[in-house]
């Protein structure tokens, strides 16, 4: 019995033994496995935190790249606005007469010289290319900077379509105005006409009639006013562009309210929305409209309607940015006149947008003497062309003064098909003033 007892205490001992081993192997393999488990998951965040540091590094690349592109962008945009003004300036605003003047023949020059230029944007892609390359483009995947750089580079996309077809149709141009161009005058007589004699000036008349008056110089001038599609993927470029590198500052992949307010800047003809916006700091916004002139004076128009062989109102100084305004100068002796700003960039791009969201319309002016009586009027898409829109008179001061109009006040205008948001009308009387803003604005 003695022995039996003695027994089962030595297989008691054994089992606990055996348990504590167990126990103990048990604890090892647990602390080996959270040990692996540990160390995956530290590789991974030291994978993940290099991956984001790395993606960081492309992501601020993009950006210099982007910053780049933006300066240029801003250059070349100026080059073809300046290009376009010289145009409108030469095309609308001619003063009509038998000969030329020596200023106006320099402008003729500048014009078609701005006119046969190639200009092209390059976009810094070698960010975006080595992102691409790098096989972590999957981290942007459902964000907002994803969006956002897809967006740009599609859009520098769009911008290198037009700009060919452009410029391509401005090299052909070109080539046919050389191959047409007057033996008897050289293209520095044109450009630099201060420094003939009167002779030779007054001798070479026919031949800047014939280069000016010749329709391949008139494609070509005419050609300036086709780039309102460029200029509003140049805007649309600007502000994605500026929209991403705020995010990149910030360090964030969402949007937030700055980013928003940048991209709500960007003007989307297809929403059928007219540009609230028509003038900044003197500056048209051609992506979005453009200006035509007439007067009662003008031979183009029937011989009823016009004084045939009276001059015009206006010269090429008459429509022109000074400082941060938009100078108009109306000679007078005209029995009417106008100068009108249509919605859409060409004669082919006819729009009546809609405009019944906003309830005014803001101007800012100045006279050039004070004491100027200004006509305003706007017209929609069945108004007909007879003076019979509505009119608003403002009398400008000497100073920069705002006035806000009530849309209410022009009665004959539907402010759901808006063709001309904005027009200038002049009563034989001169007059000369300056416009800094002209836009509208809900203020509901």
């Amino acid at each position: 019995m003695l022995r039996s007892i003695r027994a089962l205490k030595r297989r008691y001992l054994r089992n606990q033994d055996f348990r504590r081993y167990a126990l103990y192997a048990v604890g090892e393999i647990v602390l080996i496995v959270v040990g692996i488990l540990l160390a995956l998951q530290i590789d991974n965040w030291n994978s993940g935190k290099l991956q984001r540091e790395s993606l960081n590094k492309y992501l601020n690349t993009i950006s210099g790249n982007i910053a780049n592109d933006l300066d240029r962008l801003k250059e070349l945009r100026a080059e073809r606005i300046e290009a376009y003004e010289l145009g409108v300036r030469w095309f609308y605003f001619a003063t009509r007469a038998p000969s030329y003047t020596v200023s106006e023949v320099i402008l003729a020059s500048d014009v078609i010289n701005e006119a046969s230029t190639l200009r092209h944007f390059n976009a810094s892609t070698s960010g975006y290319e080595a992102l691409k390359s790098s096989g972590i483009l999957d981290e942007l995947q459902g964000t907002d900077v994803e969006t956002l750089l897809y967006d740009y580079y599609d859009t520098v996309a769009r911008i290198a379509n037009l700009e060919q077809d452009h410029n391509e149709t401005t090299r052909l141009l070109s080539i046919q105005l050389l191959s047409r161009w007057p033996e008897n005058v050289e293209p520095w007589e044109l450009s630099s006409a201060t420094t003939l004699t009167a002779e030779r000036f007054e001798s070479l008349q026919p031949a800047y009639r014939s280069v000016l008056t010749d329709p391949s110089t008139q494609e070509l001038i005419f050609g300036v006013f086709s780039v309102g599609p460029l200029l509003l993927q140049y805007h649309r470029l600007d502000r994605l562009g500026r929209a991403f590198r705020h995010l990149v500052e910030v360090d964030s992949m969402e949007l937030d309210a700055a980013a928003a307010e940048i991209l709500d800047e960007i003007f989307e003809p297809r929403s059928g929305i007219g540009q609230a916006s028509i003038i900044e700091g003197g500056q048209v916004n051609w992506h979005s409209y453009r200006v035509v002139s007439s007067d009662a004076n003008d031979p183009r128009l029937s011989y009823e309607a016009s004084g045939q062989g009276l001059p015009s109102p206006y010269d090429p100084d008459s429509f022109r940015r000074v400082g941060d305004g938009l100078h108009v100068d109306f000679h007078g002796g005209a029995a009417w006149a106008g100068i009108w700003f249509v919605a859409g960039t060409d004669d082919f791009d006819r729009q009546s947008p809609d405009y019944s969201m906003y309830d005014k319309l803001l101007l800012e002016m100045k006279g050039d003497a004070g004491g100027e009586t200004i006509i305003v009027n706007m017209e929609d898409r069945d108004d007909p062309a007879d003076g019979t829109s509505t009119r608003y008179a403002i009398e400008l001061s000497d100073q920069w003064q705002t006035y806000e109009i009530d849309l209410d006040e022009f009665e004959t205008a539907d402010l759901r098909i808006l063709s001309v948001p904005l027009g200038f009308v002049f009563l034989d009387e001169p007059v000369s003033f300056s416009v800094r803003t002209a836009q509208f604005v809900d203020t509901g």
